[in-house]
């Protein structure tokens, strides 16, 4: 398709920072790119769904997950060019990000009239044709001339979501907004539910991106003026003003919005286990389980693990098993994770940064194993794809082939190793590794050594 075709883009914002859901986010792979429930990722979900609502997909995200984003893609059968990515120079909230993709937008797709669909990557939905069927109706609210917002109805008072009065009806089951109120604490959040007609934006909207620029640029000078000061847009983002869309500028220009109400979406913005708690299905204990658990006078807690977890006679709990990390807290304790994984980034604890899941240009690889003296990972090699040259000098690597071909040149000496067959490098010695084949190539590597430290990696060009 040709870009001057292209009407309808979906714009998935996955720059988001959070380890609330440690151990399964971290500092360095994000709740957006976590397999919460199930084996996609809610980015992953959102990308799938932005696919099928748009004619094209832009991705806001930061530059440290460049190859997630494009890595988590390619597992759906998507490959991303260059020009569905917007890397956020620094994280500075949502209008920034919202601001800079539609700069970057109007150039790439040379329309100023294309109708822009934005969807968080860190929200679960489960009612994906009700979806479908409210962002078809804000998309038709962007045409009227408004920004289309997708709701729910309230199930609590949530002193953190955006909440929106409905108005009169404007089209169908679109209605005008009468007011707009972000974050609005507990105790208004309680007065709003007892009035009644307040709806959760679920920060799924619609707009023409002329239309979202203008309103951006009369509410938020404080994002908009760095780059009209400034002629290079990167070194302008470094600028703005950290602020969020709906605070910014939805809450200051009702008139300027529709709302879509919706029925039984099943959405949550995941934005703490006791959410997961909430969306997932029960047993008759009134457990919520995701894995294999075994349970035994056990009431009201939440299980995710990979690994078989054992519960007796434990009640409103939260088991998080991650495989190279275990989560075990009551139920309302959020705010002491928090503080404890802070503490941790702090004191460069890994687990509380990497993930064992690294997402490379190349491929990636995943920590199986890790102990005194040794570690064991799997690699994943794009076709056409590879690393090198490297030396190490405090460990020894081995390398079994799993599926598909190596192309392995180790000090300057070429070799072909493929399924069954393995290679030893040596501490010292220079490497090289490519793909040559038209299939992923998958290897175990197991790395030996006195210290296996990230930093013991020389990628100097030897």
């Amino acid at each position: 398709m040709n870009v001057k075709d292209i009407k309808k883009v979906s714009m998935i914002l996955a720059g988001g920072f959070g380890t609330r859901l440690w151990p399964l986010s971290r500092k360095e792979y994000p709740k957006q790119f976590t397999k919460v429930i199930g084996n996609l990722s809610t980015y992953q979900q959102s990308l799938k769904r932005a696919k099928i609502l748009a004619d094209d997909v832009v991705i806001v995200t930061s530059e440290m997950y460049k190859y997630q984003a494009i890595g988590q893609a390619k597992e759906i059968g998507i490959d991303l060019a260059e020009r569905n990515l917007v890397l956020e120079p620094a994280r500075r909230d949502t209008a920034p990000a919202i601001y800079y993709g539609l700069l970057l937008l109007r150039d790439r797709f040379d329309s100023k009239s294309i109708t822009v669909t934005v969807f968080p990557s860190d929200h679960m939905i489960i009612n994906e044709s009700e979806l479908f069927r409210a962002v078809n109706l804000a998309q038709r609210a962007a045409e009227l001339g408004k920004v289309g917002l997708v709701s729910v109805s309230p199930s609590k008072p949530e002193p953190g979501f955006g909440y929106i009065k409905a108005g009169s009806r404007l089209e169908g089951e679109i209605y005008s907004v009468e007011r707009f109120v972000e974050k609005p604490g507990r105790e208004k959040a309680l007065e709003m539910l007892k009035e009644g007609g307040w709806y959760w934006s679920t920060m799924i909207m619609s707009f023409k991106a002329s239309h979202m620029l203008d309103l951006i640029e009369k509410t938020l000078p404080g994002v908009t003026e760095p780059f009209k000061r400034i002629d290079d847009v990167k070194e302008a983002y470094m600028s703005v003003e950290k602020v969020d869309i709906s605070s910014g500028t939805l809450s200051k220009v009702p008139d300027q919005l529709a709302i879509i109400p919706t029925k039984d979406l099943g959405w949550s913005d995941l934005g703490s286990f006791e959410s997961i708690y909430e969306l997932l299905s029960k047993d008759e204990g009134e457990n919520a389980l995701n894995g294999r658990v075994m349970l035994a006078d056990s009431r009201r807690n939440l299980v995710l693990s990979k690994r078989l977890v054992a519960l007796v006679n434990v009640k409103d709990m939260i088991v998080v098993d991650d495989e190279d990390a275990i989560l075990v807290m009551p139920k309302g304790s959020g705010q002491n994770l928090k503080g404890l994984i802070e503490r941790m980034i702090k004191e460069n604890v890994p687990e509380a940064i990497r993930h064992r899941v690294i997402y490379e240009q190349w491929g990636l690889s995943t920590t199986l194993l890790r102990g005194d003296g040794y570690e064991v990972k799997r690699i994943k090699v794009y076709p056409g794809r590879g690393f090198g040259p490297r030396k190490h000098y405090h460990r020894s690597i081995y390398w079994q082939v799993l599926s598909g071909t190596a192309k392995i040149i180790v000090d300057n000496e070429e070799r072909i190793v493929t399924r069954g067959s393995g290679l030893q490098i040596t501490i010292g010695s220079s490497y090289k590794l490519l793909n040559p084949g038209k299939i992923p190539l998958e290897m175990i590597e197991i790395s030996t050594g006195e210290y296996l430290g990230q930093d013991d990696v020389d990628e100097s060009n030897f």
